[in-house]
């Protein structure tokens, strides 16, 4: 398996905190792919780690969705469920990368690893969550 598409991107990150009580994960948090030619038939599998420290070296959790492309799009999305996900951590951060399989029977391909920071605590020392 070879790295040969872009990497992923968490369009509601502010940089350069990251996800924060700002993007209400509890909601779910978006990571999407942009500019590929997929086309219909094609399978974008997200590969989600929820890590424990900023560095990404700590993982808590893993999960992945299965999107399957059913029009040709340049653009594909996943959210990254809360329940045992996104509510396992409360200060570390989010990697995602995804694999391609093409429709036509093509070889399987990886995008490279997109990184960000997640923090649930607030400036007032609290953890935000889904009871908010």
């Amino acid at each position: 398996m070879s790295i040969e598409l872009d990497f992923p991107e968490f369009p509601h990150e502010e940089p350069p905190a990251g996800i924060t009580c700002r993007q209400e994960p509890w909601n779910g948090v978006l990571v999407r792919v942009d500019r590929i030619p997929f086309k219909a038939g094609d399978k974008v599998t997200f590969h989600v780690t929820v890590c424990s420290d900023d560095a990404g070296q700590t993982p808590a959790v893993t999960t992945r969705g299965v999107v399957s492309i059913t029009a040709d799009t340049a653009s594909v999305g996943y959210t990254i469920p809360w329940n045992g996900v996104l509510d396992t951590v409360t200060e570390g951060s989010v990697i995602a990368f995804y694999t391609l399989t093409p429709a036509d029977g093509g070889a399987l391909s990886t995008s490279q690893d997109a990184i960000v920071r997640y923090s649930r605590h607030r400036h007032d020392g609290t953890v935000c969550g889904a009871d908010d």
